[in-house]
C-alpha cells in the first residue's frame, strides 16, 4: 500500500509531462497521475448543470484556497472535470481521491465521487465511485483505490455531487493516481445520515420499537439529531411533534393501533402565470439524460381501427396509488407514436429535467398514432374517445376512477391534449367533438379545418363556462402552418362570449404564442410545450 510521499526526482516529473496545466500540488502524492490543489487555478474544473465554481480561502483542507461550488437547483448538480487519454484511459484500474465539505444544511449528509461517460453505443452513464456520509463544516475524504473505468468508455467526467439537497460545498486535494494509491485524507466520521422519513421509525432501522421511544423523549426535551428523525417523531403527521405523538407511539407498540392516522391534504400552491408568456428554449441541457428519468412503455390496443399501438411516458418514481394528470400529445404528418420520444425529438429528456427541477408537476404523458384512421387526422376524435382513453386510463393512474365515460367526464380538467401540425388538426378536432373528457388543448403549428363555429357549437352544447375549458395555442413567425393559424387566433380575439386573451388562466382561457423566426420544425416545437405545459392543470376540480 502506498502513502503520501515525495522524493525529488517524483517531484520533478510530476511537474512535468504528468500534470496539466493549472494543477500544482502543495504536496505531491506518490503514484499520482494528476492532482488539483485548487491553489493558483481552477484548471479545467467547471460547474455541473445550473452550479458554478470558484476558488475560494474561506475553506481548504490543505494549502490555502479550495474550490468552491455554488448555486446548485438540482441534487445531481455539482462541479465536474472532462479526462482525456492523457490521464486516463479506458479498460484500466486507477485511485481517486477527494476532499469535500459542506458549510451549511443538515447536520449529517452525503456526498458521492461519480463518473460519467458513453459506452460504446454512445449512450450516457453515471456511475459512483465513492461516497462519503459527512458532518456540517467537516472535511470527508471520498476515496476508491481501484475503479476501473469500462471499457470502451469516451468522453469521461469526473464530478462530485451531493445525492440529498441543493447546498454549496468546498472541494479540494482532487488525486487521480495508480491502482493501490492510499492518499492520507479526512477520513470519513462515523455518522448517520437518513434520506428519508417512516412515520414511528425515529432512528431508521426499519422497527418501531422502544428505542424510537427513547430518541422521541430526548428530540422533544431537547433537539432531534435530523429533519428526518423529527418527521418520523410525528406520528399523526399534523406537522408538529407534541406529547400526543409518544402516545400514538406507545399505542402501536402495544399493538392497540395498527397504523398512524393519515397526513392531510396539503394545500395546492398558487400557481405564478405569466399573462403575456413569451417564448423560451429550453436549457441545453434539458435535451442530455436526466438522473430521475421517467419510464417510456409501448402498448398495444385493439381499437374501431384495428391494432394499434401508443407510447405512454410515466414519471421517475411513479406510484400507481396517487393520481397524475395526463397529456396526450399527437404527432405530425408522415410520422408516428415513437417520433416525439425518439433521439430527434427528445421530449422524454425535457419532460424529465422539468419535473425533477420542479417546474412541472409529476403527470403521464401519452404519445398515441392517427395513422391507419384515414389520409387526415380529423377523425381520431372518435377513436380517442372509444378506445385511446378508456385503454390507457384504466390501466394507468389518472384522476378518472376507470375508463368509463362518465369517469372521464368527471375528471376532463386533469386531462390535456395537443399536437403537432396534423396532430394540431386532430387537436382541435377533439376540442370540437371531446370537450366532455378534456379541459386542456395545445395545437401546435395547425389550424381547424372544421372551422370555429364548430369549437363555439360544442361549447354551447356542453353549456360550458369560460373557465371550464383552456387553449394554449403557439407557431413559430416563419412557420408554414402561421398563414393559416393567425387569421383563426385572431378571430377567437373577438369571440369574447367564449375566450378570455391571456395566459393567465386564472383570469382567460385562451392565448396564441407566436416564436419569432420559428419554423416547422420539432427541434424549436418541442420548446412551445417546454412552454405551455407548465400553465395546465391548475384551474378547475
Amino acid at each position: 500500500m502506498r502513502t503520501r510521499k515525495m522524493t525529488a526526482a517524483l517531484a520533478a516529473l510530476l511537474c512535468t509531462a504528468l500534470i496539466p496545466a493549472g494543477a500544482l500540488p502543495a504536496a505531491a502524492v506518490e503514484g499520482a497521475i494528476t492532482q488539483f490543489d485548487f491553489e493558483q487555478s481552477l484548471s479545467d474544473w467547471a460547474g455541473r448543470g445550473a452550479a458554478s465554481v470558484a476558488l475560494s480561502a474561506d475553506q481548504h483542507y490543505a494549502g490555502a484556497k479550495s474550490l468552491y461550488c455554488s448555486g446548485r437547483t438540482a441534487s445531481w448538480n455539482g462541479a465536474a472535470i472532462p479526462l482525456d487519454d492523457s490521464t486516463v484511459q479506458a479498460g484500466q484500474t486507477y485511485s481517486f481521491s477527494a476532499e469535500a465539505l459542506y458549510p451549511t444544511g443538515e447536520d449529517a449528509d452525503t456526498f458521492y465521487l461519480s463518473f460519467q461517460y458513453k459506452d460504446t453505443a454512445g449512450e450516457p452513464v453515471y456511475d459512483h465511485i465513492a461516497m462519503a456520509n459527512a458532518r456540517r463544516g467537516e472535511w470527508v475524504q471520498l476515496e476508491n483505490t481501484a475503479y476501473q473505468i469500462p471499457a470502451g468508455a469516451t468522453d469521461m467526467y469526473l464530478y462530485v455531487e451531493m445525492p440529498n439537497g441543493k447546498g454549496d460545498f468546498y472541494l479540494d486535494d482532487v488525486v487521480i493516481a495508480q491502482e493501490g494509491v492510499k492518499v492520507d485524507g479526512a477520513g470519513q466520521p462515523n455518522v448517520r445520515v437518513r434520506t428519508s422519513a417512516m412515520t414511528g421509525d425515529i432512528n431508521g432501522d426499519g422497527t418501531i420499537d422502544v428505542f424510537d421511544l427513547a430518541l422521541f423523549k430526548r428530540g422533544l426535551l431537547r433537539q432531534f439529531e435530523n429533519r428526518y428523525d423529527e418527521q418520523s417523531a410525528d406520528a399523526d403527521n399534523n406537522g408538529t411533534v407534541e406529547v400526543m405523538d409518544y402516545f400514538y407511539l406507545v399505542q402501536y407498540i402495544h399493538g392497540v393501533r395498527t397504523e398512524f392516522p393519515e397526513p392531510p391534504e396539503p394545500p395546492k400552491p398558487q400557481f405564478n402565470y405569466d399573462p403575456a408568456l413569451a417564448y423560451h428554449e429550453a436549457p441545453r441541457e434539458y435535451l442530455d439524460p436526466c438522473s430521475q428519468a421517467g419510464t417510456i412503455t409501448k402498448e398495444t390496443y385493439t381499437g374501431i381501427r384495428g391494432t394499434k399501438s401508443l407510447n405512454v411516458y410515466t414519471p421517475y418514481g411513479y406510484d400507481p396509488s396517487k393520481q397524475y394528470n395526463i397529456f396526450y400529445l399527437m404527432h405530425g404528418g408522415s410520422e408516428n407514436e415513437n417520433t416525439i420520444f425518439s433521439d430527434d425529438v427528445k421530449l422524454g429528456r425535457i419532460l424529465d429535467h422539468m419535473i425533477m427541477n420542479g417546474e412541472l408537476e409529476p403527470l403521464i404523458v401519452v404519445t398515441p398514432t392517427f395513422n391507419g384512421s384515414g389520409s387526415e387526422a380529423g377523425n381520431f376524435w372518435d377513436e380517442f374517445r372509444q378506445n385511446v382513453a378508456p385503454f390507457v386510463e384504466s390501466k394507468y393512474s389518472t384522476y378518472a376512477k376507470s375508463g368509463s365515460l362518465e369517469d372521464l367526464r368527471a375528471s376532463r380538467m386533469h386531462r390535456a391534449y395537443g399536437g403537432f401540425s396534423m396532430g394540431a388538426l386532430s387537436t382541435w378536432c377533439v376540442a370540437d367533438h371531446d370537450m366532455d373528457i378534456v379541459g386542456y388543448f395545445m395545437p401546435l403549428s395547425g389550424n381547424n379545418w372544421e372551422g370555429m363555429g364548430k369549437l363555439t357549437g360544442e361549447i354551447d352544447s356542453l353549456g360550458l363556462k369560460q373557465n371550464e375549458y383552456f387553449i394554449f395555442a403557439a407557431t413559430g413567425s416563419k412557420d408554414l402552418a402561421y398563414g393559416n393559424m393567425r387569421p383563426e387566433m385572431e378571430d377567437l380575439k373577438t369571440k369574447t362570449q367564449y375566450f378570455t386573451y391571456t395566459s393567465d388562466f386564472s383570469k382567460g382561457n385562451y392565448y396564441f404564442l407566436v416564436a419569432d423566426g420559428n419554423v416547422h420544425w420539432w427541434g424549436q416545437v418541442r420548446h412551445y410545450v417546454y412552454d405551455a405545459l407548465p400553465y395546465f392543470f391548475h384551474e378547475g376540480s
